[in-house]
């Protein structure tokens, strides 16, 4: 069953700025922006929750060489649409997609050198729980970044119609702060795109970037070999 969650990239219309297609299936800005902040490095072990059809995975492969893709999302619809899609690197054991339930990480801790989750923050049931599992999952010194419309940019979007929640940069700081991440540094960006009416409004967006910088007492490591997933494996990173 698709959950609410799995709809987070439908802010934006398949077009960009320009009006021509846009393949990444949101705004390319807004990947390019979250990718830099990454700063992926050779053989990076990278997980993205919400990458909804995977359409940006060539781009972001492209930022470092080895790297190990790892994306999970909660509508299976979207899974199966990116296996489509990103065949070439499945097959190659580069990437994998699965199913999760938007709220649990089925990863080991300190599992990834990367984490990455853009426009899915508005549907986390549990904020806290949640960052703690992004944490949970992340190896010490490494990075992840979250990158959403800030405030009451929110109401802009085409799904105003559901129920999102939204934060500001102070209150997306708080939350952080009650959280276990050491370091953070949050970046405000401006971007348009075209929308069915041919109109173009600003959306200002956050990329935030938490790092995690110390292994504390019950942080686990990997215990499941070299992969993540029981049963499920890409190759070896």
């Amino acid at each position: 069953m698709e959950t609410t969650a799995s709809k987070q990239n439908v802010f934006f219309p398949q077009t960009d700025g320009t009006g021509e297609p846009n393949t990444y299936g949101i705004n390319k800005t807004i990947i390019i922006d979250s990718l830099a902040a990454l700063r992926l490095k050779k053989r990076n072990r990278v997980l993205e929750l919400g990458p909804k059809e995977g359409g940006h995975l060539p781009l972001l492969m492209e930022q470092a060489p080895e790297l190990k893709y790892f994306g999970l999302d909660s509508s299976r619809a979207n899974i199966e649409e990116a296996q489509i899609q990103n065949k070439h690197f499945i097959t190659e054991k580069n990437a994998l997609f699965s199913y999760y339930d938007g709220q649990n990480i089925p990863y080991v801790h300190n599992f990834f050198d990367r984490v990455l989750t853009i426009n899915t923050i508005y549907f986390w049931k549990e904020p806290n729980a949640f960052l703690e599992e992004l944490y949970r999952v992340l190896k010490p010194g490494g990075r992840c970044v979250i990158t959403f419309l800030a405030g009451d940019e929110v109401k802009k979007t085409p799904i105003t119609a559901l129920s999102l929640a939204s934060y500001t940069i102070h209150e997306f700081a708080q939350l952080v702060s009650a959280s276990p991440f050491s370091s953070m540094d949050i970046q405000t960006k401006n971007t348009n795109t075209t929308n069915n009416t041919g109109v173009r409004p600003t959306y200002e967006y956050l990329v935030a970037t938490l790092k995690k910088t110390v292994k504390r007492k019950n942080d686990k490591g990997s215990n499941v070999g070299t992969y993540g997933i029981k049963n499920e494996h890409i190759g070896n990173g």
